[in-house]
């Protein structure tokens, strides 16, 4: 009795495991920076190196009145950073291609360990039980 708790107390973890990494996603800009007007017009993502080397990743970039301002969501509302162009370093936009391709190959990754995992816990037991039988 003992042993199936373990075995279910493992297979949870695989599972939590497995859901974590699942959920987790990434992000990939182009290595090519662009200027406040495209990245206004790529209506992405967009990470923003400051002068002070400080990062900043926005939703996206809006325009009101020629201004530029970046959007981003805190505490459940959309807040609007105004941006200054002389105190820009780069923008780069999201790679829309790569992030999906990065994404698929973290799902398919982390359900392939837990296979791995849950396989190599099912064989243990076996050779467990197998290991009991006397003649």
């Amino acid at each position: 009795m003992n042993m199936k708790l373990t075995n279910i107390k493992n297979k949870a973890i695989c599972f939590l495991l497995a859901f974590t990494l699942v959920v987790q996603s990434c992000s990939v800009y182009k290595k090519t920076p662009v200027n406040l007007e495209e990245a206004f017009n790529s209506d992405t993502k967009v990470l923003i190196v400051k002068i002070d080397n400080t990062k900043l990743k926005f939703n996206r970039i809006k325009q009101n009145e020629g201004n530029y301002y970046g959007t981003l969501k805190t505490k459940g509302h959309m807040e609007n950073v105004p941006l200054i162009a002389s105190d820009l370093k780069t923008i780069r936009v999201l790679d829309k291609t790569t992030t999906t391709i990065g994404n698929v190959a973290i799902i398919i990754g982390s359900v392939g360990i837990v296979f791995l995992v849950i396989a190599a816990i099912e064989l243990s037991n076996w050779n467990y039980d197998s290991g009991s039988i006397t003649f």
